[in-house]
């Protein structure tokens, strides 16, 4: 993704790619998630969807702001193959998280999503953030409140996710006091976690796998340290 108004998306590298195992390697294939195959045409075709009706706002935007300047700008909403495949897998992955250690799910709203990107709920893009933000905020649900730490809040101001106008300190100490972000790092861990024992391959194509979260409009890639 690399144009969005409104919705925002950080994309918090995983511990490590995934790729195809010798195995299982067609090239028409996206990524394999246990019996679950998804093709690559699949992929690709919600990408192109997504970044089609992106196109087509941001040429009815600029038409609009011809004849009236104050025109608000529409979400603009564009995706990646990687992206696609990030949220077919985390789903799975936030699904057996949530089995295996006893979870509450906390099913995430549809309708708010579809608004947030202005899309119908039934959209299939809308429908794969559906189901992968009811898993991982299950499972940030039941870790840890704690403030972030150094090392995490230096990667945040790193990524960008400071407003322009606040210093270094003062982006630290806001970081810090936004408990929900510890959460997201330790969801962030235990999917890494499950996506090391799962039986998932990826097409390098698509990878490496990573994860999209909205947060506060903006849109960042946040560098996860590798072990």
């Amino acid at each position: 993704m690399r144009v969005r108004r409104f919705a925002g998306v950080i994309a918090l590298s995983l511990t490590a790619g995934l790729a195809l195992t010798a195995c299982r390697s067609q090239p028409d294939v996206a990524v394999y998630v246990g019996d679950r195959t998804v093709s690559a045409a699949e992929v690709d075709a919600i990408v192109r969807g997504v970044n089609a009706e992106a196109d087509r706002r941001i040429a009815a935007f600029a038409a609009a702001r011809a004849t009236d300047p104050g025109t608000l700008p529409p979400p603009i909403v564009r995706t990646t193959g990687t992206e696609v495949v990030s949220l077919i897998v985390l789903a799975d992955l936030g699904r057996r998280v949530i089995a295996e250690r006893g979870l509450t799910t906390h099913p995430a709203p549809a309708d708010t999503i579809a608004e947030t990107f202005a899309m119908p709920p039934a959209d299939q893009y809308v429908r794969l953030w559906t189901d992968y933000l009811t898993g991982l905020q299950s499972v940030a649900a039941a870790e840890q409140n704690r403030p972030l730490t150094d090392d995490e809040a230096d990667r945040l101001y790193e990524a960008g996710a400071a407003d322009p106008d606040v210093d270094y300190d003062e982006a630290v100490h806001r970081f810090k006091t936004q408990l929900n972000l510890a959460t997201l790092f330790g969801a962030q861990e235990r999917l890494a976690g499950a996506m090391a024992g799962a039986d998932v391959s990826v097409n390098p194509r698509y990878g490496p796998v990573v994860l999209p979260v909205v947060l506060n409009g903006r849109h960042l890639d946040v560098a996860f340290e590798e072990d």
